[in-house]
């Protein structure tokens, strides 16, 4: 059974609000995004998921352009106020935690081993799919720098450490990037062959 087969099969069993298929030609890039995390992200320098620690955004970005096809998907969960960060931060977790069983379930399904990072070579080659989410929200704090991350079979790399432009994607893909102030809204993305 290909990817997208699994994906489909699956999308009914968890809170997906949209959901669309595409291929990575209509991924838009930057630089930019890396740029935002680097000097706006308090997770820059302080979570093993976030740069520095996950490589180069140019290296990032030939990584997703291996894999020919994407899925991505958002959830949407209420709060009181979308400009609570800690409101938002539980919201967060949510959709971490559908992202790492929907993970779970293709490694599942095709019967490959969970690796750590998946976008680890296989023979000389790519995984068969890589996952990108918001970022590792697992730890309340995250060990890094200091010491070795505590979950690396579960830590989700962010889409915006490879480069890709969320918002335009959403928007080029006619995905609703925002449902209001009463409202979280995230996305996670798979990539594959």
């Amino acid at each position: 059974m290909s990817i997208r087969n699994i994906l489909e099969n699956l999308i009914n069993d968890y809170p997906i609000c949209e959901y669309c298929f595409g291929t990575t030609d209509q991924i838009p890039f930057s630089e930019k995004v890396r740029y935002i995390c680097e000097n706006e992200c308090s997770r820059c320098n302080h979570c093993w998921a976030c740069p520095p620690y996950v490589g180069s955004v140019h290296d990032n970005m030939k990584k997703c352009l291996q894999y020919p096809h994407f899925f991505l998907f958002s959830t949407v969960n209420p709060v009181t106020d979308a400009w609570n960060t800690e409101e938002c931060l539980m919201a967060k977790k949510d959709h971490e935690a559908v992202t790492r069983d929907i993970r779970k379930r293709l490694y599942e399904e095709t019967g490959l081993p969970m690796t750590a990072p998946e976008d680890a070579d296989l023979n000389g080659k790519p995984a068969p799919f890589l996952v990108l989410s918001t970022g590792c929200a697992i730890c309340d704090v995250c060990a890094c720098p200091d010491e070795p991350c505590r979950h690396p079979e579960e830590r989700l790399n962010s889409m915006e450490s490879h480069g890709i432009v969320i918002f335009s994607l959403a928007e080029s893909m006619e995905m609703c990037y925002n449902y209001g102030n009463d409202s979280a809204t995230y996305f996670s993305m798979v990539l594959y062959n």
